[in-house]
């Protein structure tokens, strides 16, 4: 604690002085309206500098603000259709976000502003982001540890200098309501510190029967530009969030998937309050050099009664599961980083070196119960009494350091150099016994070719890491899961950069997977090997001055390389072939407003539902629509998801961890903005 509040010392009072010629300005804010288009020029994840798309050897896709808005949705998985090659994932039956980005699931490692995201039981409300980035393969070097799936990135929404206040109501199936209020400006009339304020009350139902979705986020945050050479943003969120554990669907040989029933006992509930506090510090130094200072601090209470079930006992029963947990969980993120934007023989270099530090401390108390009572599949009641439990408690302390260089070189108009560097120590505790203590050392590189300024080829490397808890029989330490990324891709923009096309080829592999020591199965080895191949494409913005187009497609084939239960075996929940289509048109008609009508239709082939291929869950066509019409600053928008009302599987992991997609959805908004 003592070097967490030191090092928010440092981030918020600014630091020395420098000659009045070497002071550079930040520049000033400005009001972040929706883009003209969906196509994006622009991205920050991939380098931690904002650099062109096209000069950036990775693959990038983004969620712009103007998406955001017209597709009204409520979660992050719901964004996964409008970027190739993403799937949404299990998310802990509701309790977390999770995505598969070309079969590897990213778990809990999500980022705010870059910088780690809380990874303990959090939904982030989407009315706090101003758009998402999603960098396709782990980027270790700036990032850390982690799925080699790659990195989810939450931009958040800034205090701005001009002046504007948003309200928004919204109603929907299953008693949804929402209220969203957000309001930025100077306060009084400094021009130097500058506020945003957003609040959101949200209730909800769900189509499945005892789970609720009531949640409510406080986030006020500042930005203090202290001289023309720096500026301070702190941040500040709470966020209290009800949704029950959702314990999902189950397959059946006989029958399929069970569609359609909840398992959720309604004396199941929630109560989870997360809190956190940020601070940015951007300081330029002298010419082209720049001081960044970021940190996050979180801090999570929850208390959950589980009630529902834990697996088959015979094809049409479940065995109960009851569990009363009280969760405290902290984690403190720290960031100091040194930018510099020189010139060596003419060519220009963006130079990063850094250090990071990662810790979060988990302690949790449980008292549970595993078959205190049964459920049958197809009708379950809940009129048992609660069983005797056992506790259950655990304790878990996690610590990363990572020290970092990445430089983006131009070594002529032409072509473009990334390359980095970092070397990262962690360690971890488990119930006070050391779980693990590594160090590893990963590489990226990334070539870029651009001949002509709308047109440019690449080609990237990837590696990453992801630690292994345990220990092996000899009492060693697992060594960490080490993946890497081969890719070829081409990037274009047309018509004045308002149309954008990308298509990328890839390997992605990760080895050191872990399984039981067939001589003793209370230890572990690392003994596997997964692979994921794939060609994806995209198309996105403006074809016409009236209409507005996104269009994806997916091949990927994933399989286990080296396995000793599922050798050879596809990765559970990868289709083939996947994609989307969505656009948006604003109709050539006189009224006294814009008249948009839009909508699309996700396409997801077969997948198999486990990693021992023993079922497959059937592909599925999800048609969405959208109406909007906007006088001046009124908004009003309808949004029907699943217009068919399709039955379909949007995730798997095991036969009794099936995830059914939202059914037929609609919600009408009523937005009002003022200066």
């Amino acid at each position: 604690m003592y070097h967490f509040l030191r090092f928010l010392l440092l981030v918020t009072l600014p630091h020395g002085s420098f000659a009045d010629d070497t002071i550079q300005s930040l520049g000033d804010f400005t009001i972040i309206a929706p883009p003209e288009s969906y196509c994006t020029e622009e991205a920050s994840t991939a380098t931690r500098n904002q650099t062109s798309l096209l000069e950036t050897p990775y693959s990038v896709g983004v969620i712009s603000p103007e998406l955001l808005d017209d597709s009204q949705v409520n979660r992050l998985e719901e964004t996964t259709k409008f970027i190739s090659g993403i799937q949404e994932g299990t998310g802990d039956s509701g309790f977390n976000t999770d995505i598969l980005i070309r079969g590897f699931s990213t778990g809990n490692s999500s980022y705010l502003n870059g910088l780690l995201d809380n990874g303990k039981y959090h939904v982030r409300e989407i009315a706090t982001v101003e758009r998402i980035e999603i960098l396709k393969g782990q980027s270790s070097v700036l990032y850390g540890s982690g799925s080699p799936a790659g990195v989810v990135n939450y931009i958040s929404k800034k205090p701005q200098s001009q002046s504007q206040h948003d309200v928004s109501i919204s109603a929907g199936s299953y008693d949804f309501g929402k209220l969203i209020v957000d309001s930025t400006g100077k306060i009084g009339n400094n021009e130097n510190v500058l506020y945003r304020f957003i609040a959101v009350g949200q209730l909800a139902d769900d189509f499945r029967a005892n789970v609720i979705n009531n949640r409510a986020t406080l986030a006020p945050s500042l930005t203090w530009n202290y001289s023309k050479s720096g500026k301070l943003t702190s941040e500040f969120e709470y966020n209290h969030d009800t949704q029950p554990y959702r314990f999902d669907s189950v397959y059946t040989p006989k029958y399929g998937v069970v569609y359609d029933q909840s398992y959720v006992d309604p004396r199941s509930q929630s109560d989870r309050d997360y809190w956190r506090f940020s601070n940015t510090l951007e300081q330029q130094l002298f010419s082209g050099w720049s001081a960044h200072l970021s940190s996050h601090y979180f801090h999570t209470e929850r208390h959950d009664v589980l009630v529902g079930f834990y697996t088959f006992v015979t094809p049409e029963t479940l065995s109960g599961y009851y569990r009363d947990v009280h969760d405290h969980y902290d984690q403190v993120n720290l960031r100091g980083e040194l930018h510099g934007d020189f010139s060596i023989l003419g060519n220009k270099n963006k130079f990063i070196v850094g250090i990071d530090r990662n810790e979060a401390n988990d302690n949790l108390h449980s008292q549970r119960k595993i078959n205190g009572y049964q459920l049958n599949v197809f009708a379950p009641t809940f009129d048992y009494s609660i069983p005797k439990t056992k506790p259950l408690n655990t304790q878990l302390h996690t610590t990363e350091y990572g020290y970092y260089a990445n430089n983006q070189l131009d070594l002529t108009r032409f072509w473009h150099l990334t390359s980095g560097v970092r070397y990262s120590e962690f360690d971890a505790q488990q119930n006070q016994k050391v779980a693990t203590d590594q160090t590893t050392l990963t590489f990226s590189s990334g070539l870029s070719f651009t001949p002509w300024e709308n047109i440019a080829s690449y080609f990237s490397y990837n590696q990453s890491f992801q630690p292994n808890y345990g220990l092996t029989k000899t009492n060693d330490f697992l060594p960490a899961k080490q993946g890497e990324q081969f890719e070829f891709g081409i990037k274009t923009n047309w018509f004045e950069k308002r149309l954008g096309w990308t298509a990328a080829v890839y390997q992605l592999t990760q080895n050191n997977l872990i399984t039981k020591d067939p001589n003793d199965p209370d230890f572990s080895v690392t003994n596997g090997a997964i692979r994921s191949r794939g060609f994806e494409t995209d198309l996105t913005g403006k074809i016409t001055d009236n209409l507005q187009l996104i269009a994806n497609y997916s091949f990927m084939r994933s399989r286990f390389l080296q396995h000793d239960e599922h050798q050879n075996h596809e990765f559970h929940n990868t289709p083939k072939h996947s994609g989307m289509l969505w656009s948006k048109y604003q109709l050539p008609i006189n009224l006294a407003g814009k008249f948009y009508v839009g909508g699309g239709a996700t396409f997801v082939d077969t997948r198999w539902g486990d990693d021992a291929n023993s079922f497959r869950t059937a592909g599925y066509i999800c048609p969405d629509l959208m109406v909007q019409y906007r006088l001046n600053n009124v908004d009003l928008h309808f949004n029907i998801e699943n217009l068919l009302d399709k039955r379909y599987v949007a995730s798997s992991i095991y036969d009794d961890t099936v995830v059914q997609g939202n059914r037929l959805f609609f919600k009408f908004t009523v937005s009002a903005r003022f200066d």
